[in-house]
């Protein structure tokens, strides 16, 4: 082994201590935020069952209905927090907010044409040898085809 060899592996194994101690303050560190998110849930659920207003107590909170909803849900599944699997940890920590909503973080796709089909299968088309198709392989093209081919001409096409 040569030096820079031992080297590199001394920066690593120094590196890697430091990110399994990272992980154990973040494992922590979000236990913490479950358990404070339930005991908000725990106060929502409360002032609920006392028939408070609660949209005056979310207002005075500064937190919406939707927030609220997943607190809530926190503090109702509090008991599994004693043997969690990693779906519910999950769960929880996106309930809690410590995880990003995967919905409010998603990228809508583009809008498709409207004749974004028939581009596709141009492109496909032109990609294929059809002399080399098989009779039976033409036949059903012709037969797809034949309501396609029917349209186009209804469109103006000759």
């Amino acid at each position: 082994m040569s030096n820079n060899e031992k080297q590199i592996g001394m920066e690593l194994k120094k590196t890697v201590s430091k990110l399994e101690e990272a992980k154990e303050q973040a494992i922590k560190n979000m236990g913490g935020a479950i358990s404070l998110a339930a005991d908000a849930g725990d106060i929502i659920l409360s002032a609920r069952g006392e028939g408070l207003d609660l949209d005056l107590v979310l207002q005075v909170a500064g937190i919406n209905g939707e927030q609220a909803r997943r607190l809530e849900r926190v503090a109702k599944n509090r008991p599994s927090l004693n043997a969690p699997n990693s779906t519910q940890i999950k769960q929880l920590a996106l309930w809690a907010g410590v995880l990003p909503d995967p919905i409010e973080t998603s990228i809508p796709k583009a809008e498709k044409l409207w004749h974004d089909y028939i581009v596709k299968a141009r492109q496909w088309i032109a990609s294929k040898t059809i002399s080399t198709w098989s009779d039976r392989q033409r036949a059903e093209f012709i037969e797809e085809a034949r309501p396609i081919v029917e349209a186009y001409r209804e469109a103006g096409g000759e």
